[in-house]
């Protein structure tokens, strides 16, 4: 599975290769540097898949399978009353938490399990408002230009410090969707992006795949604006996503 996710991803990124040639600084060879990216995280990513599924679902579904054990728990104690009711209250309040988790939030689960399981702490994380929000840490970035919000060219650049390399297309951005692949942002970001869908169902949380895909900025579709100081906003859907749990037959 894990060389035909490679192939089929290696081909997304030849498919926008004239937009990584150019993407700036120019100076970079940026599509060997996407291709070179796949070749280490596509394979680890394969291999952790089934594990982050299992990560997820754990975590969103704690609270849940916590009152299912006390439920059972309860009528066999030997706890003063009023210590049982405030065990029901705190996991009351644990349950209206659960009816508003977001993409976000599960975003961040994810972020932080793959940050702990890349071997050799391999993965470094970028600010919560940059672009992508993962990047190899071997990878070499000293030459990019520091980052300035004033700049009339969107590229790759250093920011904060110690300085981090933001907008690079071989990094890996995470998102995490609702029932169905569908993301809007600020921009069309060039990159690898990884998707853990979700849904959930009488009470239970299920991720339902871990999906890739190789995007450039003509998989990403304009929105309109209202008025001219309206930012513009993108989005994108998952005709391009390749499914690292369930292989095509």
């Amino acid at each position: 599975m894990s060389a035909d996710v490679i192939a089929r991803i290696h081909d997304q990124i030849r498919d926008v290769a004239p937009e990584l040639k150019t993407y700036p600084p120019a100076s970079v060879d940026w599509l060997t540097h996407a291709l070179a990216a796949a070749d280490i995280l596509i394979p680890w990513l394969v291999g952790t898949a089934p594990e982050l599924k299992t990560h997820v679902e754990q975590v969103l579904n704690s609270p849940h399978r916590l009152r299912s054990q006390w439920n059972a728990l309860r009528k066999d104690t030997s706890l003063p009353p009023e210590q049982i009711k405030a065990f029901d209250r705190e996991l009351s309040y644990a349950k209206i938490l659960l009816e508003f988790v977001s993409g976000e939030a599960v975003s961040t689960i994810v972020t932080a399990h793959l940050l702990a399981a890349f071997p050799g702490s391999g993965l470094k994380s970028n600010g919560k408002s940059d672009y992508p929000d993962l990047f190899l840490a071997a990878n070499e970035y000293v030459n990019l230009p520091k980052f300035t919000r004033n700049t009339t060219e969107y590229g790759a650049a250093l920011k904060g410090s110690p300085p981090r390399p933001v907008r690079i297309p071989d990094g890996m951005e995470v998102k995490t969707c609702r029932d169905v692949i569908a993301v809007d942002c600020h921009h069309p970001h060039a990159g690898l992006h990884l998707i853990v869908l979700f849904d959930e169902s009488t009470g239970e949380f299920r991720a339902r795949d871990v999906c890739v895909a190789f995007l450039g900025r003509k998989d990403y579709r304009e929105s309109g604006r209202n008025t001219t100081a309206t930012t513009v906003k993108y989005s994108f859907k998952g005709e391009k996503f390749i499914s690292l749990l369930h292989p095509p037959q």
